[in-house]
């Protein structure tokens, strides 16, 4: 079972916390090994410097709330937390190896900026644009 942390959870969706310009990574990942937590990480953290112009927040098996399955290891993204999850990546029926139930982090760059530009699509950069640029 996983060490429970201490600390309140913050509700991203009520009135004092929500902010439109915050879209969230919703993981569903097991306890079963640590590598799942540090690769939820990962996803944060390569979201956050892959696209800068947005803030993202990671939410984990629905803040405790949600049991995870087996051996999961799913990625859904919202544009706020008060929209709708968009499932980018389930992991739950591949591998072994272990390995294949991560996503490669750039295949979903695309996806992201579909879902993203679904609300806010003078906030984020077109993909045409950045490929340009490099």
């Amino acid at each position: 079972m996983a060490p429970k942390k201490k600390g309140k959870l913050i509700d991203w969706a009520d009135d004092d916390h929500f902010s439109k310009d915050r879209s969230i990574f919703h993981i569903e990942h097991t306890t079963e090994c640590p590598i799942f937590q540090v690769k939820a990480d990962e996803c944060l953290t390569f979201f956050q410097q892959r696209i800068p112009e947005r803030e993202f927040q990671l939410i984990r098996n629905k803040n405790g709330k949600q049991v995870p399955r087996e051996g999961a290891f799913e990625v859904r993204v919202s544009q706020n937390a008060r929209t709708s999850e968009h499932l980018l990546w389930s992991g739950l029926n591949r591998g072994p190896p272990r390995r294949d139930k991560f996503p490669r982090y750039e295949t979903l760059v695309s996806d992201v900026h579909r879902v993203l530009k679904k609300f806010y699509a003078d906030k984020v950069v077109d993909l045409d644009e950045e490929e340009e640029d490099m």
